[in-house]
C-alpha cells in the first residue's frame, strides 16, 4: 500500500490553480482548475482566502469575495477601472494602460486648473 502512495504522491504536481466557474443545473457553483491534466474542483465559497493564478496576467492573487463573484477571477492589477475620457463618456480600461493616458489627463487637468483659477481669482479691492 505505501508504495502504492509514493507512486501517487510522485504523479501529483503541486501548483497553484487557474480557475473558472462552472454551475450546475441544481444551482450549486464550482471553480475548477483549466491547468493541462488537474482535476481541482472546490465549491466558490471554499474558494476564499485560496490562492489561485489570474486568468489574464498569469500573476498569483489571494481570492478575495469580490474575485469569487467572477467566472474566470483575475487579479486586481488585471480589473477594469472607469475613466471619462475627453468627450465626457465613461469608459472602462485596465490599469496597466492607464500610462497612456496619463499625458492626456495632465492635460485636461491644466486646462480645468486655469479655468477655474480665471473664475475663482481674488479680486483685489482698493482701499478707499
Amino acid at each position: 500500500m505505501k508504495k502504492r502512495q509514493k507512486r501517487k504522491m510522485a504523479k501529483a504536481q503541486k501548483h497553484t490553480h487557474k480557475l473558472k466557474r462552472h454551475r450546475y443545473k441544481t444551482g450549486v457553483a464550482v471553480y475548477f482548475c483549466t491547468m493541462e491534466d488537474c482535476h481541482f474542483k472546490i465549491e466558490v465559497a471554499l474558494a476564499f482566502g485560496k490562492r489561485a493564478l489570474c486568468n489574464l496576467c498569469n500573476n498569483e492573487f489571494i481570492m478575495t469575495e469580490y474575485h469569487c463573484k467572477l467566472d474566470r477571477p483575475h487579479c486586481d492589477s488585471c480589473s477594469k477601472r472607469k475613466v471619462t475620457g475627453e468627450d465626457g463618456k465613461s469608459h472602462y480600461v485596465r490599469p496597466n494602460t492607464i500610462p497612456v493616458l496619463t499625458s492626456v489627463a495632465n492635460e485636461n487637468n491644466e486646462d480645468l486648473r486655469s479655468r477655474l483659477n480665471s473664475i475663482v481669482s481674488p479680486i483685489v479691492d482698493e482701499d478707499i
